[in-house]
Order: C-alpha cells, then sequence, then structure tokens
C-alpha cells in the first residue's frame, strides 16, 4: 500500500475576512484550495472523485470489478508506486518491517533498452540499484527480444539472483512500440514473476480508440 498525504492549511477559510475582495481573485483562491484537499484523515469530496474516476478508468480498460488504484501526480511516480508494490509483493519477506537488509537474494528486472528512464530512476529510489535493471534487446520492431529476455531470467536464476519483475511497454517514448504484451504476460506467468505495464503513452489511446 502506498500513500501520499500533502498538508496544506491556508487561511482564511473560504476567503472569509480576506482582503482580496474580487469574486474572480476569491474564486481562483478557492479553486486552488481545491488541490490542496486534506485527505489524510475525515471524509471529504476528494476521496469520492478519486474513487469515481478510477471507476471510470477502470471501465475503459475493461478491468475487472474489484480491480483498485490511486491517482498520482504523473507517469513517473506512478511507475514508482507500482514496482514498489511489485517489490513488496515478490519479496518474500516484510519489505516494509525489514528493508533491504532482509532479502537473501538480490531482486532483478527486466525491461527493454527503449523503456523510459523513470524506470531506472524508480529503481534507484527503491534501493535496487541500478545494476538491477536488466536492459533486453530489442527487434526489428522495437519490442522487447522475447528469447534474449528467457535467456537473461534464466541466467540470473543460475547466478543466485531473484528475478520478480518484468517491465512491459505500451507505447514507448521513442518510437511508440509496443511489446507483444499478450506473450510478455505468458511468460510472466510461467516464470512466476510480476507483470508490470508501462502505459504512460499507449494505453489511453489504446482505450479511446
Amino acid at each position: 500500500m502506498s500513500c501520499h498525504i500533502r498538508w496544506a492549511i491556508s487561511t482564511p477559510l473560504l476567503g472569509l475576512g480576506d482582503r482580496h475582495r474580487h469574486p474572480a481573485r476569491r474564486a481562483g483562491r478557492n479553486a486552488r484550495r481545491g488541490h490542496e484537499s486534506q485527505c489524510g484523515c475525515g471524509d471529504h469530496v476528494a476521496n469520492y472523485v478519486e474513487a469515481q474516476v478510477i471507476e471510470w478508468i477502470k471501465q475503459m480498460l475493461a478491468y475487472p470489478q474489484p480491480a483498485s488504484g490511486v491517482l498520482v501526480s504523473g507517469a513517473s511516480v506512478a511507475n514508482l508506486v507500482c514496482l514498489t508494490v511489485a517489490r513488496d509483493s515478490m519479496a518474500g519477506y516484510d519489505v516494509r518491517s525489514q528493508g533491504l537488509q532482509g532479502a537473501q537474494k538480490r531482486m532483478t528486472l527486466y525491461a527493454s533498452s527503449e523503456v523510459h528512464s523513470c524506470i531506472e530512476r524508480a529503481v534507484d529510489i527503491l534501493g535496487l540499484g541500478c545494476e538491477s535493471l536488466r536492459l533486453i534487446p530489442v527487434n526489428q520492431d522495437y519490442q522487447i527480444d522475447l528469447q534474449a529476455l528467457r535467456a537473461a531470467i534464466a541466467a540470473d536464476r543460475r547466478a543466485g539472483f531473484q528475478p520478480f519483475c518484468v517491465v512491459g511497454n505500451a507505447g514507448t517514448v521513442n518510437t511508440g512500440a509496443i511489446d507483444d504484451l499478450p506473450a510478455l504476460a505468458d511468460l510472466c506467468q510461467e516464470q512466476g514473476l510480476w507483470f508490470h505495464v508501462d502505459g504512460a503513452i499507449g494505453s489511453v489511446f489504446g482505450a479511446l480508440t
């Protein structure tokens, strides 16, 4: 579970006693406060807005009803949150309590050489070390090479590492290439790996077509 709480205390409340009496100025200030919802406690409208938007996105992408999510500030943070969930779910121990010091094996994850740089930044922030991200060559269509991916996973297991995640691209920034996502899903199920899809570029367009 990941949470981000932004505390913003502003006065005067709803413009009461505000020296800036102009209605347009007051409306702008109050609209800004809508982005500063204090959602750490209580029953706030922002929570309901988020829940409704997530329901709409689930319908657009044909996600199952039990699926859940969270709204974040952008694609880089979304990838960071998702890879945090992947790491914590696949580690085999309580990462939040013990940290990475509790890992018996080095955890590795895999993505194509066309993956966005925010994936490497996320791996760094998560304390996995950038060397744990295996950048796999691509084929002539700029999709991840599945044979090279299989070979890299097998090599890491022989070396005593713990492969835990594959990142698929649903539209790369460089070329718009989309990895063979069904084949990657099958591979991850076969290998017992977490499958994360970076859909910042292509998923919305796919849902709208």
